[in-house]
């Protein structure tokens, strides 16, 4: 009877002391307790692979199988339902980004045409700018977009007026070190030229031209803004939040 009392008394302080073992590991997350169940892969072909995910990006995933061997293979060679938990484990685990980015661009004319009218000869051009932009962050990035603002002169006169056009590009999927080069959307620019012997009576040139001087870009991922660059010529202040090195602007 006292041995059976006290063997009670030892399984009540065995269990007491499990489940506060228990509670505390929730708590300071022992990995035994909360590591990933292994997860059977399936290939296309029909083999299949009992490991867990160690890491994942976008378009590979890291194994480790219950051999304790580590696996690196692209999320394409294995079944769809797989790819699908591979998305649903990144969801579920987000890595800290450290973005990076580098950015320039250049300006190329698509097409020309000339008239005259009385004594004055008009070219209208229409010009578009091509952004340069690379992902050196270390991570392929999905649901990438640039925010950009093309800034260019319009003469009149003696006077040059600085206008704007804003637009945005839909990029997507950006493989670390990847440089892609995206167009914008084209600017219409006029030049002017009176006829020879003929002058402006304010003296001002007799050939007028617009031109694009300078833009800004903002990369945004999964739609925040994260890297800003502004070029040689921005206007002071619209630039002032812009974290890229001054580039210049050379055309094709």
């Amino acid at each position: 009877m006292e041995y059976a009392c006290e063997h009670q008394h030892s399984l009540m302080m065995n269990t007491s002391a499990y489940f506060a073992f228990f509670s505390l590991s929730l708590l300071i997350g022992v990995p035994a307790l909360l590591a990933d169940a292994p997860h059977v892969f399936t290939s296309p072909d029909g083999r299949t692979l009992e490991a867990e995910i160690v890491s994942a990006t976008p378009d590979r995933v890291s194994l480790k199988t219950t051999a304790g061997v580590p696996i690196v293979a692209p999320i394409n060679k294995f079944s769809p339902a797989d790819q699908e938990f591979i998305g649903q484990w990144r969801k579920d685990h987000p890595v800290e980004i450290k973005y990076k980015f580098a950015a320039d661009y250049t300006k190329s004319k698509v097409s020309s045409t000339k008239r005259k009218s009385g004594i004055t000869e008009y070219t209208t051009e229409i010009w578009e700018c091509n952004m340069k932009i690379t992902n050196d962050s270390i991570q392929t990035l999905e649901g990438v977009s640039a925010d950009y603002v093309i800034f260019y002169d319009v003469m009149d006169g003696s006077n040059k007026i600085t206008q704007t056009k804003a637009g945005k590009a839909d990029i997507g999927t950006m493989k670390s070190k990847q440089q892609l080069v995206v167009k914008t959307d084209s600017v219409t620019l006029t030049t002017t030229q009176l006829l020879a012997g003929y002058y402006y009576a304010d003296g001002s040139k007799t050939r007028q031209k617009d031109s694009v001087s300078a833009m800004l870009i903002n990369i945004n991922h999964d739609g925040k803004k994260v890297f800003s660059w502004a070029s040689s010529g921005v206007p002071k202040g619209a630039g002032a939040a812009a974290e890229g090195a001054k580039g210049s602007l050379f055309e094709k």
